[in-house]
């Protein structure tokens, strides 16, 4: 997924450079693209922490649909996953906050930097299946 987020970026930088070349722009889109990268890391370890809780679950059972929703330890892997959520969510608003405060830097800019976070989400899938193809 982090290659859609550099993909995104990269197009994003050079729409930046041919149209606006300003500092705060340009700051802005790489600021945004950090924050995608270090939201994308906090999201995967948040995930592997639930599945390492669920770990129990998986081993004791053949098949994924002989799974009960008591047997999932359901509430630790929700509580920590909306947790970390919310950590998440109020990192990025506190980073807004003080960027607009303290800073000059285009705030547009970091919010569509920031999006590349999604579009590798859609861009994944179509590099691992051109990828599989390939191997």
């Amino acid at each position: 997924m982090s290659i859609g987020i550099l993909i995104h970026n990269m197009i994003l930088l050079l729409i930046c450079l041919i149209f606006f070349r300003t500092v705060p722009v340009i700051a802005g889109v790489l600021i945004g693209a950090a924050a995608a990268e270090v939201l994308l890391i906090s999201i995967a370890r948040s995930t592997e922490l639930c599945v390492e809780s669920a770990d129990g679950a998986y081993s004791s059972k053949k098949m994924a649909y002989e799974l009960k929703e008591c047997d999932w330890s359901s509430d630790v892997c929700s509580s920590d996953l909306v947790i970390h959520s919310l950590i998440r969510s109020l990192c990025a608003v506190i980073l807004v906050c003080l960027l607009w405060k303290f800073t000059t830097i285009n705030l547009l800019a970091v919010v569509l930097g920031a999006l590349g976070l999604k579009t590798g989400a859609y861009v994944y899938p179509v590099l691992q299946k051109r990828t599989d193809r390939m191997a």
